[in-house]
């Protein structure tokens, strides 16, 4: 019985909940811009051998694609919160800053078939950090591939 005691009180040390609340969805706003554009040139010099030919029409099309912009405005946050951080795909930091409310922010997605086929813009969180840059709430911004998008786990439309 000790032991099971032990395990029970280690695993909450070592396992807090550690899951940072989602901000209230009365406290800001999302605008979604979609523009028609062209990729970017394949570089010719560059060969993907393990490419498929749909892959490789994908990437070197010349067609006019669906792109797609987010606009997030913080209309109110809470007393301490003073910064806010946000990270593109799980992985990289876009943007460390002061929090300024009223002031939209601009996410830019991308292409959609990239979000949808989770190469790149398909997850935005944007955490608000205290002075001490602990998170205190956060906004989930995510791209399925159907191309439904959700806010906070909420869906919200189809891109």
């Amino acid at each position: 019985m000790p032991i099971l005691l032990i395990l029970v009180v280690l695993y909450v040390f070592v396992y807090p909940d550690q899951e940072v609340p989602f901000k209230s969805s009365e406290e800001f706003s999302v605008r979604l811009d979609m523009k028609f554009m062209q990729r970017p040139a394949a570089d010719p010099g560059t060969v993907k051998v393990d490419e498929t030919r749909a892959e490789y029409l994908k990437r070197t099309s010349t067609d006019q694609l669906p792109h797609m912009t987010l606009y997030l405005l913080v209309k109110e946050a809470a007393a301490n919160e003073v910064r806010m951080k946000i990270m593109r795909d799980g992985k990289s930091v876009v943007s460390n800053r002061k929090l300024t409310i009223g002031k939209e922010i601009k996410l830019d997605v991308g292409f959609t078939d990239d979000a949808k086929d989770k190469i790149s813009g398909y997850e935005h969180i944007v955490y608000f950090l205290s002075e001490d840059k602990k998170e205190i709430s956060r906004i989930v911004i995510t791209i399925d591939e159907n191309g439904d998008y959700f806010i906070n786990g909420q869906k919200r439309g189809r891109v």
